[in-house]
């Protein structure tokens, strides 16, 4: 079958125009992927300077309260860190800092003591070099302290117990009060 000298032309171009439009559905193409990797980039550097402490706070606000322990944020640049703790609550309450992984990981009481009820924290069983500070806080008060902590995760716990009328023993931990941070 031949073509004619006008079947030919417009092969010719509906081929150039064919051409044409692959072309530019290649450049566009090549416009996505450099805008991409650029957007790749540019996530890529600002999760850097998260890494390396650009936009970690070096203050921590800790409010304490019946039986809530309230943080912000909950990540922090490792090295020395403000916290400021304060007491919005009715009692006496205490900030205690210990570098652990979980809340389950804490030691617990196993046998009551003349200081101790079973379940609480047992802080005497926690090495000291975990245990980088603690603060106690009376009732409306506000106390700030620089700690410097090791990146890492810590528990914060209040493990304060409450002696009730008839007897009753209270642990503030128990009810609750105790949050995790996490330095890096």
């Amino acid at each position: 079958m031949s073509l004619s000298s006008g079947d030919r032309d417009v092969f010719h171009v509906g081929s150039l125009i064919f051409s044409l439009l692959a072309m530019l559905l290649a450049f566009v193409a090549v416009v996505v992927a450099g805008q991409a990797w650029s957007r790749s980039n540019d996530a890529k550097d600002q999760i850097h300077k998260v890494v390396a402490g650009g936009l970690l706070a070096s203050k921590v606000n800790v409010r304490l309260a019946e039986y809530s322990m309230v943080v912000a944020p909950s990540t922090v640049r490792a090295g020395k860190v403000t916290f400021q703790v304060k007491n919005a609550g009715s009692m006496i309450h205490e900030m205690v800092l210990v570098r652990a992984p979980s809340v389950e990981a804490l030691p617990r009481v196993t046998v009551v003591t003349a200081g101790r009820v079973v379940g609480d924290v047992n802080e005497e069983a926690i090495p000291e070099s975990d245990k980088p500070g603690e603060t106690e806080v009376e009732v409306g008060k506000t106390v700030t302290k620089a700690i410097t902590l090791t990146a890492g995760t810590y528990v914060m716990i209040c493990n304060i117990d409450t002696t009730l009328p008839g007897g009753a023993v209270l642990n503030h931990f128990q009810r609750g009060m105790y949050a995790v941070i996490t330095a890096s």
